[in-house]
């Protein structure tokens, strides 16, 4: 088999399109055309190049994978969709930390799925944005974590409780300090409620923004940039597998904080 057989595949966006497409199953030349929305002439001589490397049957006007193809396919689709994360915002990702986010999740990031990424606008530059407020203010179970401040988080958090929102809520120390400090009041109301938990990181330093997760509805995640400041992106995804995945991101933090309660509590 030739040595270039990833070139082949990943350096190609005809070839890699057509080759997933067959991981459905066999196709038909027109079936092919349809999906792809490419011209028969650029297409067949992608085609002649896989069949070359026995990776696709042609028989009877249909197209499948072979044995080698079908094995192949499977092995690197793990890999195509991890691609396919990075790829779709290569900036964004090129200047994030990281490091903090534990290697048995940066090992899953494929499972962002179709994500999308949400930045204030100016006219929003000093409130909490609209669009993370839209998609969390409606749930009935939510799981927040946060290492950075913003005045408008106590009434916000209080709000959600007031409504009967579960919440379980996890803050850095640094975070949950200004709260004590600034933010007594709506805290102490927060904490004798029974629909709200609060959790505390000890660590000093806490290397992720923030992780929110509506566990039935949407995931989003705030990172810090190479110079360790936060400019309010998240990363935001409604599919299944990212909402698991940013619910173990969560539990990974929530499991190496303490529980704060009320006295008599």
């Amino acid at each position: 088999m030739n040595p270039n057989l990833l070139d082949l595949i990943l350096f190609s966006e005809k070839r890699k399109a057509f080759l997933l497409l067959l991981k459905e199953g066999p196709k038909n030349t027109q079936e092919i055309l349809d999906r792809l929305q490419v011209p028969r002439t650029a297409l067949l001589p992608q085609i002649k190049k896989l069949k070359e490397q026995n990776l696709v049957i042609h028989e009877d006007g249909i197209y499948r994978l072979s044995l080698v193809g079908e094995i192949i396919i499977e092995k690197m689709q793990p890999l195509l969709d991890t691609l396919e994360v990075f790829e779709k915002n290569e900036e964004f990702w090129a200047d994030r930390k990281l490091s903090p986010i534990p290697l048995h999740l940066m090992k899953r990031i494929s499972e962002l799925g179709d994500y999308r990424l949400i930045e204030p606008d100016l006219s929003h530059t000093f409130d909490l944005n609209p669009e993370f407020v839209k998609h969390t203010s409606n749930s009935n179970n939510i799981l927040m974590f946060f290492s950075y401040f913003h005045p408008q988080f106590p009434s916000f958090f209080l709000n959600l409780a007031r409504k009967g929102t579960e919440i379980s809520l996890v803050q850095s120390e640094s975070v949950y300090l200004r709260f004590l400090e600034d933010f007594r009041k709506e805290g102490e109301e927060y904490l004798k409620m029974e629909n709200a938990s609060l959790f505390i990181l000890d660590k000093k330093e806490v290397e992720i923004p923030a992780v929110v997760v509506s566990s039935d509805k949407i995931m989003l995640l705030g990172l810090f940039n190479e110079s360790g400041r936060f400019d309010r992106q998240y990363i935001i995804s409604f599919e299944p597998g990212a909402i698991e995945w940013g619910k173990d991101l969560f539990e990974y933090f929530r499991d190496m904080s303490r529980e704060i309660k009320l006295k008599g509590k």
